[in-house]
């Protein structure tokens, strides 16, 4: 089998984002399914309809295979570069003010060492996967401003003190552009950073993130840029506010969570060159191609047959927004193309926004078998 990122060497690194489950063993496998099990019947139990999810439609959680799964070995052997999908958000790492769980990340910077891969740092502020205390005051009330800057700087500082030799970017600041409005996401939109701090929380934290990863690009990270222009511009504009104010970012992520038909190519491409046009890097952060349109998230695609002809269909479609990835990393814009997951079956797309329903939105498919779109992007 080729290897996807020897294909692409001269253009950008090609990365995937890697799921903590398959870095584990059988018996930790074996206890975070019970886990899995308890908080699947407590959802269960507290479950409570939306217009978007009526009925509760989730299946069963399943044991995971004993072994070495077969994203394992893809991931060693088709990728140069690396990036957490869960296991480096603050949820799972800041556990108290002063008490920090790296179990995750230093998993995944071993592995990435044994296989001689760079690692991404995925992502230091989310409004979502964020422990709830951190915006409390320990008195029941709401933490201050002052307090949560604290709390924020420390996190940012200790995580650098230990990573910042071995992580080549880092996502400092992920989805903060508003769906509603195109500015900043605010309460309304859950983001109890902007709430409590301020708008500046987002300048503050790549200052500190400059001063923790001197090494390291620092990113700021979005989806949906490929497909709405407004969304897009709401971007442009918060990075050239960020440049003009000497603030360190230097690279936009895209994240290109796109579905078999939208958004068009030459969008993709105007996203890119928009951003590349300040001066500033591009990256690709979480690409997938799902199946689904779903234009409306409330009355879902129904599930598909992913027969020959999707199959090639996906194949093309993944090629031809390729060639748009190394027009632009000729052009010096395009850095690195990241895919969400590895194999179908371990896709976070299985279930969203239509429980029950699963996805093939990747290169490979049941067992880690090569799908045609990997075999069209190795002879591209």
């Amino acid at each position: 089998m080729k290897r996807l990122f020897e294909c692409y060497k001269d253009y950008f690194r090609v990365g995937a984002a890697v799921s903590g489950i398959i870095l584990l063993n059988d018996a930790e496998k074996a206890e975070l399914y019970e886990k899995i099990k308890t908080r699947y019947a407590d959802f269960k139990k507290n479950f409570k309809p939306t217009p978007e999810v009526p009925e509760f439609n989730y299946p069963e959680p399943e044991p995971f295979p004993k072994g070495r799964m077969p994203d394992y070995e893809l991931a060693a052997n088709q990728f140069n570069l690396v990036v957490a999908e869960n296991d480096c958000k603050m949820g799972k790492i800041y556990k108290a003010e002063d008490t920090f769980d790296f179990t995750g990340p230093d998993r995944l910077l071993k592995f990435a060492k044994e296989n001689n891969q760079d690692m991404r740092w995925h992502t230091l502020i989310w409004h979502q996967q964020t422990p709830k205390w951190i915006f409390e005051d320990g008195k029941g009330g709401k933490a201050s401003k002052e307090q949560l800057e604290e709390r924020l700087k420390h996190y940012i500082m200790t995580v650098g003190a230990r990573y910042k030799d071995d992580i080549c970017s880092v996502d400092v600041v992920n989805e903060c552009i508003s769906d509603k409005n195109y500015g900043l996401r605010d309460g309304n939109e859950h983001s109890q950073w902007f709430d409590i701090i301020g708008p500046e929380y987002i300048d503050k934290a790549f200052i500190w993130a400059k001063e923790a990863f001197p090494k390291s690009s620092l990113v700021i990270n979005d989806y949906n840029l490929e497909m709405f222009e407004g969304k897009r511009q709401g971007m442009y504009k918060l990075v050239k506010g960020m440049l003009e104010r000497g603030i360190p970012v230097d690279t936009v992520g895209i994240q290109m969570h796109i579905n078999i038909e939208n958004p068009p190519v030459s969008e993709i491409e105007k996203t890119i060159e928009l951003y590349g046009s300040l001066g500033l890097n591009v990256i690709v952060t979480e690409m997938e191609i799902s199946a689904y349109v779903d234009k409306d998230f409330e009355h879902p695609d129904p599930r598909r047959e992913y027969d020959k002809a999707f199959l090639d269909l996906q194949a093309e479609r993944y090629a031809e927004i390729f060639e748009c990835f190394k027009k632009e990393a000729r052009a010096g814009i395009l850095k690195d193309v990241l895919l969400w997951g590895i194999t179908d079956p371990m896709s976070w797309k299985n279930n969203f926004p239509a429980p029950g329903r699963t996805d093939a939105p990747l290169l490979f498919g049941e067992g880690g078998i090569p799908k045609p779109a990997f075999d069209r992007l190795c002879n591209l």
